[in-house]
């Protein structure tokens, strides 16, 4: 689709891709999972439903293609895991990197937590200089 015209005509099947790429990502997760049995990963169908608080056959029409709320949901979860959304919904996304890490830098808990100790020291030490003046 490269027009407007091409969108207005467009029907919910021309956008199952979608569905198609969400579930790709997620078996990208299963696959880098260390657990031995993927059936029991953290990002199996079952879990990833489970996580996000939706069932399990809503999960499974998500990734045939229907779009829903739930999609923007399924879409914003792996954002905060490192994916591209662009990636996910450009019809076409050939040059569009699939993981876009560095721009999720400041959702990995790690920097959180290191931002919350550095925010503790600044308030301290402002504490500090203000019941020196």
């Amino acid at each position: 689709m490269t027009n407007i015209e091409e969108l207005k005509k467009a029907k919910a099947e021309d956008f199952y891709y979608i569905g198609k790429r969400l579930k790709s990502i997620r078996e990208d997760l299963v696959a880098s999972d260390e657990t031995s049995d993927k059936r029991n990963s953290l990002y199996s169908i079952k879990n990833t439903a489970e996580r996000l608080g939706i069932d399990y056959h809503t999960m499974s029409n998500l990734e045939r293609g229907t779009i829903s709320v739930t999609t923007f949901k399924l879409l914003l979860y792996y954002y905060k895991l490192g994916y591209n959304p662009m990636w996910v919904i450009a019809f076409e996304n050939e040059f569009i990197p699939k993981k876009n890490l560095g721009e999720n830098l400041v959702y990995q808990s790690d920097v959180q937590d290191n931002f919350k100790v550095l925010e503790t020291v600044i308030s301290g030490a402002l504490a500090e200089f203000k019941s020196q003046i």
